[in-house]
């Protein structure tokens, strides 16, 4: 039993990431139609996870020179989109072209990662007749595209309140809608309402998300450092003051850096994080239980960790709006990637630490192993 909850926790946290990735950045359209301007549909999607387009490629168009450079390198992702999206008035098909785009990103390594989007706001027109007030539209999503779903598609016409419906991947039509007549969500089911909820609080879910995945899978020195604390501690109350203490301080550091009160170089952070792990190993194999004098080392520990944050946060944006809440969250991300590898480790070996062997054969070895991995980052970074 034990060994089948062990594995569904990995699978869960292995699945995690991708999933959260693929919904945080769900695909939004608006068809607006009005009496005095032509009729438009803005296109909100991650043309990386459509696979319309390489984190190389994207870079590349976000740092050319001109628009018609950018243009040019988004041409083969913009066609296949333009093709994919259909959009039919009165049941007769239209032809969109694309009148301008937006795209933005901060560094090649920042789009790399499944939670920083390739993002594009895509802004078509349609040639020919437009729209017109009690006209039936359609908005359509062709099998030969694949979007990051749920797909929100939102109808504006006519200065009525907007109809919304949900596209998945089994339901890939809007149905016909008439424009100009009040709609609201009342006839979109509530699984439309959900998804708009849903929409608000992305930017929140996002950066909690984000501060998961600085821990599992990508804070691999810092899942080594959250073992050798618990190798030591025997008592669950002694592992949590500590792991307490590691937090507030980390978080103390990380909010201090990330406002620009503190720099501190990662060619000076990480070699120290490296030896961090090492020394708590080490204190692992000739102390009996915790001392008081640990909890400060671990404080320590935890401000040095927390610049170590802060060098891995500094490749995304925060939002100048809202820092201090993103600020929170990416923390509470960072302590929930943490608890779960306390959960995982306690599932895994916790359980044998009443054995009288638990130090002798669980613990020294680990310890062993954890002060080895420690030594070779810290060579490894004081050397490149």
């Amino acid at each position: 039993m034990r060994k089948i909850i062990i594995v569904g926790i990995w699978a869960v946290l292995c699945l995690a990431l991708p999933a959260h990735a693929h919904m945080l950045n769900m695909t939004e359209m608006n068809l607006v139609v009005a009496d005095d301007a032509p009729a438009v549909l803005e296109v909100r999607i991650d043309l990386g996870q459509s696979g319309l387009i390489t984190p190389e490629a994207y870079w590349a168009a976000v740092t050319a020179g001109s628009e018609a450079a950018q243009r040019q390198l988004l041409t083969p992702a913009l066609t296949r989109l333009t093709n994919g999206i259909e959009v039919l008035i009165e049941g007769e098909s239209t032809t969109a072209v694309v009148q301008s785009f937006a795209i933005d990103a901060i560094s090649l390594d920042a789009i790399n990662n499944p939670l920083t989007p390739q993002m594009a706001l895509v802004r078509f027109g349609f040639v020919g007749p437009q729209p017109q007030y009690l006209d039936a539209v359609e908005v359509r999503i062709a099998d030969s595209l694949d979007v990051p779903w749920p797909c929100l598609v939102r109808i504006d016409s006519f200065e009525q309140l907007p109809v919304s419906r949900l596209l998945t991947t089994e339901i890939r039509s809007s149905g016909a809608v008439t424009l100009g007549i009040d709609g609201g969500l009342t006839c979109a089911g509530p699984l439309v309402g959900m998804a708009l909820k849903f929409q608000a609080l992305v930017p929140m879910v996002s950066w909690l998300a984000i501060g998961f995945q600085h821990i599992i899978p990508m804070g691999l020195d810092h899942i080594v450092f959250i073992l050798g604390l618990f190798f030591l501690s025997t008592k669950l109350t002694s592992l949590l003051v500590q792991v307490t203490a590691f937090t507030a301080a980390h978080s103390l550091t990380l909010a201090m850096a990330t406002l620009g009160w503190v720099s501190v170089s990662p060619s000076i952070v990480e070699p120290l994080v490296a030896a961090s792990i090492v020394y708590v190993a080490i204190d692992n194999l000739y102390a009996e239980r915790v001392a008081k004098w640990r909890l400060v080392i671990v404080l320590l520990f935890g401000l040095l960790h927390g610049l170590g944050f802060a060098s891995a946060l500094s490749a995304m944006t925060l939002p100048e709006e809202s820092m201090i809440t993103a600020l929170l969250l990416f923390n509470v991300g960072v302590e929930l990637g943490q608890i779960s590898v306390l959960v995982l480790a306690y599932f895994s070996v916790g359980w044998l630490r009443r054995w009288s062997l638990y130090r002798s054969r669980v613990a020294e070895p680990a310890s062993l192993t954890i002060a080895g991995i420690g030594l070779y980052w810290l060579f490894k970074r004081l050397a490149f």
